[in-house]
């Protein structure tokens, strides 16, 4: 192979490239949806963190643990389908275990969680706050107040940004088990 500067076949001005080997596009789709399914999926666990830590003192209080500092930041009682939500984080967890080694399986999976515990949770969150929404919206009035702040608007904003992690995670899967099905059939073919 010809270096910088080196010696270079007779002939060839290296604008003839185009013939050479490339990368295949389902590793390059790959390599390019991997990272970005990752992020996602890291967004996704940040924000059930926050989600966690926000359900805690009624987990607490669930389980039979008085905390009071807990009772002190004086949070609304969870909703259901804040609870349904924080499920989730399971199918985050299966999906990031599912690009190391291209487990369709896996991602399957993954994609199922999202539309069970992601997707219909935010639905119901959406059907659940429309009446606050609108009240809010109309009058400027809420019942709720978290850190300061109306609760109408940070769950709103919170089901937002869910909604848009979700949609994102699965289209990057979508084209992840489109860019790893060819290598399964190659597979296939040749046993």
């Amino acid at each position: 192979m010809a270096t910088r500067g080196g010696f270079r076949p007779e002939g060839s001005d290296g604008s003839d490239h185009w013939h050479r080997e490339s990368i295949a596009w389902q590793y390059k789709i790959s390599s390019i949806n991997k990272g970005r399914l990752r992020l996602a999926l890291f967004l996704h666990i940040q924000i059930g963190l926050l989600m966690f830590g926000r359900l805690l003192p009624g987990l607490a209080s669930a389980f039979g643990f008085t905390v009071v500092s807990l009772r002190r930041l004086d949070l609304p009682h969870p909703r259901p389908w804040e609870y349904a939500w924080l499920i989730s984080l399971v199918a985050a967890v299966i999906g990031w275990r599912s690009t190391p080694h291209n487990n369709i399986f896996l991602l399957k999976q993954f994609i199922l969680g999202v539309v069970v515990f992601g997707i219909s949770p935010i639905v119901f969150g959406f059907f659940d706050l429309r009446n606050d929404i609108i009240l809010y919206l109309q009058e400027r009035k809420y019942t709720y107040e978290m850190f300061s702040f109306p609760a109408v608007l940070l769950w709103s904003a919170f089901l937002l940004i869910a909604l848009q992690l979700h949609a994102f995670s699965l289209y990057f899967s979508y084209v992840l088990l489109r860019a790893w099905r060819p290598r399964v059939i190659e597979k296939a073919k040749h046993k």
